[in-house]
């Protein structure tokens, strides 16, 4: 079990930074690895990287040649402010940190198959402040919720035009909650307290899309992916006030209960001519299914007291009422040799957060997302870069809607830059 964690933690970190992170579409990157990130993310008409096993698995078969391999380092850059009335006016903790994606594709003898395997960290959030607390004085707020992937694939050309594929792989959850915490439900709602909580554990993931070549300029592209239900089991200290002349201290066992979004995606690619290529993907976020409440079930106090107050079993149910929303991914590239490709890409989507319950802890404001890549052959090999710079307006709240009115009155502004660097070697 030891080794177990220990694996899972690495892998999960590969999807947030230990500081202030703000992401994308919610908390679901605009892209991964840095061929696809430079054209705006776009690749659902594409096969000429490693994460379509993530964006589109039916386009395994159309890789040329072979196959690919393919590593890449995309590196989260992150200004992260927040503001309130106790008064505190401050940014998050700032440390770049990479995060590694890996892909193998390799196609049968007759080019009818393919199969593969990659890792990705697609989505994550999370947040480091130090801050004044209405009832704790000076404390630290942090945050990690991780998702990465690990997804073997197929895929098989059912025609000239027709290509389908899926995954079925494990999806790696991890969970780290640090900091002052009302109770939100139960007989301890409103209660005040000071947690430190991390769960951790593993669950089934997949996807099925297909490609459809509509002429010899343009491919569609057309991907589900399923939702992912994490339970992640671990442990939670609390010093709780309020219930007692001083604080009193209980451990618990814990499961902390995440739904990571399913989507539906479609998307093309078209040949304006042999050197200049355009692209667009829209994709549909469940963040309602998904984001409407964390649930967080603490069982076996340690501290007698707190069982007699709230029994051994006690239900928290974190409120989070995000809706749905829609990417609109734009993608360009410009090939002047057979050595050199140039990207342009945009991504405009709404925020899934609303106001009234926007904290620290959890970002999701970023609305735009430009980028800039390229790619260089150097032998057989194809060294890329790109680069993303995400925004969004300053966001305020009014009267949260989450117990104890701890985040009420207060703003929240995200920017964040995306330096994406890969090899890819095709065989």
């Amino acid at each position: 079990m030891k080794t177990f964690r220990i694996v899972t933690v690495l892998v999960c970190a590969w999807a947030v930074c230990p500081h202030g992170r703000a992401w994308a579409d919610g908390v679901i990157r605009d892209g991964v690895g840095a061929i696809s990130t430079g054209r705006g993310g776009t690749n659902l008409g594409f096969a000429d990287n490693g994460a379509i096993l993530l964006d589109n698995p039916g386009a395994m078969v159309n890789v040329g040649g072979r196959g690919l391999v393919e590593a890449d380092v995309d590196t989260l850059v992150t200004d992260v402010t927040y503001t309130d009335l106790k008064p505190n006016n401050v940014h998050a903790d700032v440390q770049p940190m990479p995060l590694p994606e890996l892909a193998f594709i390799k196609k049968s003898a007759d080019g009818n198959w393919a199969w593969g395997v990659g890792a990705f960290a697609p989505a994550g959030f999370g947040a480091n402040y130090n801050f004044q607390n209405s009832f704790a004085g000076p404390q630290k707020y942090r945050s990690i919720g991780a998702l990465g992937k690990i997804l073997p694939g197929l895929s098989y050309r059912v025609n000239d035009r027709l290509s389908i594929g899926g995954t079925c792989g494990i999806a790696f959850g991890h969970t780290d909650l640090e900091g002052p915490f009302y109770m939100q439900s139960g007989a301890l709602r409103g209660v005040p307290a000071i947690i430190d909580l991390q769960g951790t554990n593993v669950a089934p993931t997949g996807s099925v899309g297909l490609q459809y070549k509509l002429n010899r300029r343009t491919t569609l592209g057309m991907t589900f992916t399923s939702m992912t239900r994490l339970r992640e089991n671990g442990n939670m200290n609390a010093n709780i006030y309020g219930v007692a002349p001083s604080p009193i201290f209980s451990g618990f066992n814990s499961q902390t209960n995440i739904n990571w979004p399913r989507s539906l995606a479609f998307g093309f690619m078209h040949s304006i001519s042999s050197r200049h290529r355009i692209a667009a993907d829209v994709i549909w976020y469940d963040w309602k299914n998904s984001f409407n409440q964390v649930g967080l079930t603490l069982t076996n106090p340690t501290n007698p007291m707190v069982g007699a107050l709230a029994g051994p079993t006690i239900h928290q149910s974190f409120p989070m009422n995000w809706r749905d929303t829609v990417s609109m991914r734009l993608g360009y590239e410009f090939l002047p040799s057979n050595y050199s490709t140039w990207r342009l890409g945009y991504v405009y989507h709404s925020s899934p957060t609303p106001n009234s319950t926007l904290n620290p802890f959890t970002d999701g404001v970023l609305l735009n997302t430009f980028s800039v890549g390229h790619s260089r052959r150097v032998g057989r090999a194809w060294l890329n870069a790109s680069y993303q710079y995400s925004f969004g307006p300053t966001r305020h709240v009014g009267t949260s809607a989450l117990a104890g009115g701890d985040f009420s009155n207060s703003t929240f502004n995200a920017q964040a830059h995306w330096f994406n660097l890969g090899l890819l070697v095709p065989f």
